[in-house]
C-alpha cells in the first residue's frame, strides 16, 4: 500500500481521487484534460471501471502519477512493456 498526503492507496481509484485532490483539480476539469467525459471520471473514481491503457495513460500525464504505480493498481500492463517481453523471451 502506497499514501498519497495522508490518504491509503489500495486501488485504481484512490489513486486518482488522491492526486486530483492533492492538485487541487475538479473532476471535470480532470476530465477535460484527460479528454474523456466528467461521467467517466466519476465511474473511474467510483471503481466502477478500470480504463483502458490510453486513458491510464492520459490520468498519468494529467495528474503527475507514477506510472508503474498506475498500471499496477489497475492490473495492466503497458502494451509497449508486453511487446518487448514478448521479444525478449522468445529470443533465441
Amino acid at each position: 500500500m502506497k499514501s498519497t498526503k495522508n490518504t491509503i492507496i489500495k486501488t485504481f481509484a484512490d489513486l486518482v481521487k488522491a492526486k486530483r485532490s492533492e492538485l487541487n483539480l475538479s473532476r471535470s476539469e480532470m476530465a477535460r484534460r484527460a479528454n474523456f467525459t466528467p461521467q467517466y471520471a466519476m465511474e473511474i473514481e467510483r471503481g466502477h471501471v478500470i480504463p483502458t491503457e490510453d486513458k491510464i495513460e492520459a490520468l498519468v500525464n494529467v495528474l503527475e502519477l507514477d506510472e508503474k504505480l498506475a498500471f499496477k493498481l489497475a492490473d495492466k500492463i503497458p502494451m509497449r512493456i508486453y511487446e518487448q517481453a514478448k521479444q525478449d523471451y522468445f529470443k533465441e
